[in-house]
């Protein structure tokens, strides 16, 4: 699980039990090409990828961080320094998904 405010994730929060059917899991690196990654798409019987122009996830992005108390400057510093270099990386080197959803 990761806390959004906090900025990071919150080991043993979430728990996926034997009896579980279907876990559903979100991510943006789980369909990436680089190891330790790649090695988790066996295990999945079924992906979809949501692709958004990088221009939308720019904006949706600085938003965030401005719902989250930044302001316009760090928030726009924020997407622009880290998570769009990291959404580049995963458009560029990720493995085809089952459904591409534009």
């Amino acid at each position: 699980v990761f806390d959004r405010t906090l900025d990071k994730a919150i080991a043993g929060a979430g728990v996926v039990h034997a009896h579980d059917e279907i876990v559903l899991v979100e991510g943006n690196y789980l369909l990436l090409t680089e190891p330790p990654w790649k090695n988790l798409r066996p295990l999945f019987d079924f992906t979809i990828t949501i692709a958004a122009p990088l221009e939308t996830l720019k904006t949706r992005l600085i938003q965030r961080w401005l719902d989250n108390d930044h302001s316009e400057t760090d928030a726009e510093a924020r997407a622009m320094s880290n998570d769009i270099p990291n959404a580049k990386r995963v458009i560029d080197n990720a493995l085809a998904a089952d459904l591409t959803v534009p």
